[in-house]
C-alpha cells in the first residue's frame, strides 16, 4: 500500500467516526466491500471530470416540512458546497447544486459563502470558456409535485449531460414510496421526488456517489442489510437506491469534505481542501442563511447537535492528511 493509499484510509476513518451513535460504523465495510479501495478515493475517481463538464450535487433536508417547506438544515449544503468549490477551483467543471423550490436560494446562498459565484448555466459556461477564471456554480430544481418527476428528472440529464451525480444527505424514498427521518417518521411533505435521476444516470453509465449519515438518504439502498442492522428503525427509513460509490459519514459535511480532501491529495493541490477558515464561515454563516441545526431545530452555527469545535477539528484532521501527503 503507497502512502497515499494510506492516507486516504486515514481520511475514511476520520469521518466516519460515529459522535452522534447513528450505527454508521456498521455501514462501512459493507459499502468498502463493493470496491476497490478507500471510499473517499472511489468517490474522488468519479469526479475527476474535464473542465467544461457537468456535475450534479443534489442535496436539501426539508427536515420540518409539516410547518414550511422553506425550512431546511445546513448539514448537507455545506458538504454539496465543499465539493462544488473543489470542482470548479480543480477542474474548471461545473458544479449543478439541485434541490427544491423552497430552499434553493439558501443552497445558493451557502454556495456564495464557501467562495462560488452562483450563476446561470450558460454564464458559468461562459466562465469556464475565459482565461480570466472564477469559481462558478450553478442551481436546479424540479416541482414538488411527483405527477411528472421522472419525467423532470430525465429532462434535467438530457439538458446538462453530467458527467457524474453525487448526493449528500438527500433522503430517497423507503420501499413503501414515503421519505423517512432518523426517527422513522415520514416527512415526504413538500419534497421533490429527485430520487429518479439516480435512476436516469443509471440508465445512462453516468456515475453516481453517495453520502448519508443516516441510512435514509440515497444511495443506502446499497447496504440495506447493514441499515437495517445497525441503524436506528433502520428497516422503516432505509432508502431504496444505490449509488455507485456509498461513503457513510458521521455528518454527512465530512463526507463532501472527504472527497475534497481527497481530491485535494490526487491532483497535488492542496487548495481543494475545505479549511478551517471555510468551515467556521460558512457554519457561522448558516444561522443567517436561514439553515437550521437538523437535530435541534435552531438556527445556531452547530450542526447535528455538534458544537463548531467538534466541525473544525473533523475538518482540520483532514487538512493535516493532506498536509502529510504533500510530504509523502
Amino acid at each position: 500500500m503507497t502512502r497515499n493509499e494510506e492516507i486516504y484510509e486515514l481520511i475514511d476513518r476520520i469521518v466516519c467516526l460515529d459522535i452522534g451513535a447513528r450505527g454508521i460504523t456498521g455501514l462501512y465495510n459493507p459499502a468498502r466491500s463493493r470496491g476497490d479501495g478507500p471510499l473517499c478515493r472511489e468517490a474522488a475517481r468519479r469526479l475527476e471530470v474535464e473542465a467544461g463538464q457537468v456535475v450534479f450535487i443534489i442535496t436539501g433536508s426539508l427536515s420540518r416540512a409539516t410547518v414550511t417547506p422553506s425550512i431546511a438544515e445546513n448539514d448537507g449544503p455545506m458538504g454539496a458546497a465543499a465539493i462544488a468549490r473543489a470542482l470548479s477551483v480543480g477542474f474548471n467543471a461545473i458544479p449543478v447544486v439541485i434541490s427544491d423550490e423552497a430552499i434553493i436560494g439558501k443552497l445558493a446562498m451557502m454556495l456564495e459563502v464557501a467562495g462560488c459565484n452562483v450563476m446561470s448555466f450558460d454564464e458559468a459556461r461562459a466562465a469556464t470558456d475565459t482565461p480570466r477564471f472564477t469559481q462558478v456554480a450553478s442551481t436546479a430544481t424540479i416541482p414538488s409535485d411527483p405527477t411528472h418527476a421522472a419525467a423532470h428528472c430525465a429532462a434535467l440529464i438530457e439538458k446538462y449531460q453530467p458527467a457524474c451525480v453525487v448526493t449528500i444527505e438527500r433522503a430517497g424514498m423507503t420501499a413503501d414510496g414515503t421519505y423517512r427521518n432518523a426517527l422513522g417518521q415520514d416527512y415526504s411533505e413538500g419534497r421533490a421526488h429527485l430520487d429518479y435521476l439516480i435512476d436516469v444516470a443509471a440508465e445512462r453509465g453516468t456515475p453516481t456517489v453517495g453520502i448519508g449519515d443516516g441510512g435514509n438518504e440515497l444511495g443506502m439502498g446499497a447496504v440495506q442489510a447493514a441499515v437495517h442492522e445497525f441503524v436506528p428503525h433502520g428497516p422503516i427509513l432505509c432508502a431504496e437506491r444505490a449509488t455507485d460509490v456509498l461513503l457513510p459519514a458521521g455528518v454527512s459535511n465530512w463526507g463532501g469534505y472527504a472527497i475534497a480532501a481527497a481530491l485535494a491529495i490526487s491532483q497535488n493541490n492542496p487548495d481543494l481542501a475545505h479549511s478551517v477558515e471555510r468551515e467556521r464561515r460558512m457554519l457561522e454563516a448558516a444561522p443567517g442563511i436561514g439553515l437550521i441545526d437538523g437535530s435541534t431545530g435552531r438556527l445556531d452555527p452547530t450542526a447535528d447537535g455538534m458544537p463548531l469545535a467538534v466541525h473544525l477539528s473533523i475538518v482540520e484532521l483532514l487538512c493535516q492528511a493532506v498536509r502529510s501527503s504533500a510530504k509523502a
